[in-house]
């Protein structure tokens, strides 16, 4: 009964990369991933053709939705992958973190001083992959994760690596796994066991990293059940909403904010590129921007990289290799031109997109059914809307808007109108995700937009 545990970032290309190579020669008969089980009834969705990353799993309590948590993937997490390989080649599948009715419990009930005062040290401690940095000459936990790890194609042993090095630090860092940290992976190991005790002989186990030494040392049965009795319980509802890459950087769910998510897609589709193809990106973006850029340019920008790379002693350039050669090549040595690549591309305007059919308040429902009557598309460009009020078509979009901002969903907001004429409004529509959520708990007024408002409102007045 062999348990394999696969420490990864969350949202990591190469560590993507090497799980998927790993689970392809292992050929397990189950997979956990560390997730709320809450969520195992929407697995169903990854093979949709409606589901394109990147995505969240948003969980929220029902009577106070204020109390909620995102759970985003992008194409290249290791999480998102394993469930498609688990989905595609029909593999039981679960997810075996501590479940949300528990979990979101916790962060709501008032803890103990001694609790919020081991929570600050934890944070203040920073990130404990810097400890390995500065051994090995890096500035960062952060970079050398990304060369060390994320850059080696060896399945196997990078994961054995992974493990030894996360080893050592937890046992350097006794103090800096939370008690909610202690509290999951006692979940966890409750979770091997009974899966073990079901006679699974090929068990892999995704999860972060910092895991891993806490599942691999199992302490008795009794001591995890002790961690575990009398904990809080909430009720829980999950639903998938679309994901942007630039909230790709926020730390909320699995608490690992990239910074770098158009990047890391790159990574993750041309793993075999020699930065020609990034380069190339990079002059057809400032081509647009009327500047002039040869080909000349991008192969002396790629040989820069690489000889950068090779003189740091990295295995292949990295995006700090690649920006230094635009600043140098492109930019003549004014950092400015980073501006405009980050936006574009080392961020990226990616938005996701989830099938019609999942669960979903009616409230949402109906808002999502205005916005395709109405013809605004979501996405996470700013768009500009110049109303007519004298047509139907711009009238009904002034009343969807207004309603939207009488319900404190700050989708649309106005703008300044130059020019006489009352029939004239202008508004600026921008989407964020936590804008679903700010729908989820406006639900209770009304099924419909219309309803929620007058309801809403009229609560409202009697406060005044």
């Amino acid at each position: 009964m062999a348990i394999h545990l696969l420490g990864i970032r969350h949202h990591g290309p190469g560590s993507c990369r090497n799980v998927l190579n790993y689970l392809q020669e292992l050929q397990p008969d189950l997979i956990l991933v560390e997730g709320p089980a809450e969520a195992e009834a929407l697995l169903a969705c990854v093979e949709n053709s409606q589901m394109t990353p990147p995505v969240a799993l948003l969980a929220y309590q029902p009577d106070e939705p204020q109390n909620a948590v995102f759970y985003p993937f992008a194409e290249f997490s290791p999480e998102w992958q394993a469930m498609r390989y688990a989905v595609q080649n029909r593999i039981p599948f679960r997810f075996f973190d501590l479940p949300l009715v528990y979990s979101l419990a916790l962060r709501t009930e008032k803890t103990s001083e001694q609790e919020t005062e081991t929570t600050a040290e934890v944070a203040e401690a920073g990130d404990p992959f810097d400890w390995l940095a500065h051994a090995a000459g890096f500035t960062d936990g952060e970079s050398w994760w990304e060369t060390m790890i994320e850059h080696r194609q060896e399945p196997a042993d990078i994961f054995q690596a992974v493990q030894e090095a996360v080893t050592a630090l937890r046992e350097e860092l006794p103090g800096h796994t939370s008690p909610r940290d202690l509290i999951r992976e006692a979940w966890m190991r409750k979770m091997i066991r009974a899966a073990q005790k079901e006679g699974f002989k090929r068990i892999a186990v995704v999860c972060g990293a910092w895991h891993v030494p806490g599942l691999e040392k199992m302490p008795t049965q009794k001591e995890d059940n002790e961690l575990l009795k009398g904990l809080p319980k909430v009720k829980v509802e999950c639903t998938w909403i679309p994901w942007t890459y630039d909230r790709l950087s926020f730390r909320s769910g699995y608490g690992a904010g990239i910074v770098s998510p158009g990047w890391y897609d790159h990574l993750w589709h041309y793993p075999d590129d020699d930065g020609t193809r990034w380069m190339s990106k990079v002059a057809a973006l400032f081509r647009t921007k009327g500047m002039d850029i040869s080909v000349a340019h991008v192969i002396e920008a790629v040989r820069l990289a690489q000889v950068a790379a090779a003189l740091r002693g990295l295995p292949r350039p990295s995006l700090e290799e690649y920006n230094d050669a635009v600043t140098t090549v492109m930019g003549f040595g004014d950092p400015i031109l980073l501006q405009v690549i980050r936006e574009a591309l080392v961020i990226s305007d990616r938005m996701g997109s989830v099938p019609d059919d999942v669960p979903k308040v009616p409230l949402l429902v109906d808002v999502e059914k205005l916005l395709k009557r109405l013809r605004l598309p979501l996405t996470t460009e700013v768009k500009e809307f110049q109303l007519d009020l004298r047509k139907p078509m711009d009238l009904e979009r002034s009343i969807f808007f207004h309603r939207l901002n009488l319900l404190g969903i700050k989708m649309a907001r106005p703008l300044r109108v130059d020019g006489k004429g009352t029939f004239k409004e202008a508004w600026s529509v921008y989407y964020e995700p936590e804008q679903t959520l700010a729908v989820i708990e406006k639900a209770v007024w009304g099924n419909t937009l219309s309803e929620a408002v007058i309801a809403y409102n009229t609560h409202l007045s009697k406060d005044i």
